[in-house]
């Protein structure tokens, strides 16, 4: 019975690709027939760029050489840490990924949410999300959520916290009027992040390790923000986990 299922699924997919052909994310080419993680094409799935969690900050994700130990910080993240315990991203904000993650953001296609995290869960990163008690997503302005139709945190955090078997719960919300963190400066974000963001009344943080998880990280202020937001109401502890790194500009070349 199963075989025969799955060769109607097998099937019925091939016949969608006929009639509703797919383009890739990455190259626009069209993909085809068959499954089509991310909707990237094979060529376009191997030009990702994962992060590597072994050699990268735990504090903002900057690459730090090997042999580090188990748990590598910069010196400015020494020197103020974050409100965080370790944060990890599983790519670098760079095509195609940079395509993926804002057709699912800003074209409807929330399904993508469950592919990046289906898609870190198999690069093994449940490993490393041991003793915890919450999964919690970062909030979007409602009105926002309400024309996009859905919080892609949300979106990304929920197949987490199935795989983990814990709890998803949502005690941060963010202020209807804030600003976009698109285009601010690094300072600018950071306190633009600490104002927008607030507790819900009803949250129960007191002594809990939380999950916070995100779809990109740039300069590390939402996060941080939200994370001294869980910290002041008594979590114990807060790891930040996102899909995507966004690596720092280089500084432009003297003449």
């Amino acid at each position: 019975m199963l075989t025969r299922r799955s060769e109607l699924a097998r099937l019925g997919s091939a016949a969608l690709d006929l009639l509703f052909p797919r383009s890739c994310l990455g190259c626009r080419r069209r993909i085809a027939p068959g499954p089509a993680p991310l909707l990237l094409c094979a060529s376009c799935r191997t030009r990702l760029e994962p992060v590597d969690r072994r050699a990268a900050c735990r504090g903002c994700l900057r690459p730090l050489a090997p042999g580090g130990g188990p748990r590598p910080t910069c010196g400015g993240c020494r020197r103020r840490p974050p409100p965080f315990e370790r944060a990890l991203a599983l790519w670098r904000f760079r095509p195609p990924l940079d395509e993926v993650v804002r057709a699912f953001k800003f074209r409807g296609l929330d399904f993508l949410g469950g592919e990046l995290a289906r898609a870190a869960i198999e690069a093994g990163v449940l490993a490393e999300l041991t003793d915890l008690d919450l999964v919690a997503p970062v909030p979007l302005p409602w009105p926002r959520r309400l024309v996009r139709g859905f919080n892609q945190a949300e979106r990304l955090a929920r197949p987490f916290a199935r795989a983990l078997g814990l709890p998803l719960v949502e005690p941060l919300g963010r202020r209807a009027l804030a600003p976009r963190q698109a285009g601010l400066a690094r300072a600018e974000r950071a306190a633009n992040a600490a104002r927008s963001l607030r507790i819900r009344p009803d949250s129960r943080l007191a002594g809990r390790r939380i999950l916070l998880v995100d779809d990109v990280f740039t300069t590390g202020g939402t996060v941080a923000a939200a994370a001294a937001l869980l910290a002041a109401q008594g979590a114990a502890a807060v790891v930040v986990l996102v899909a995507a790194w966004t690596p720092p500009e280089p500084p432009p070349e003297l003449p």
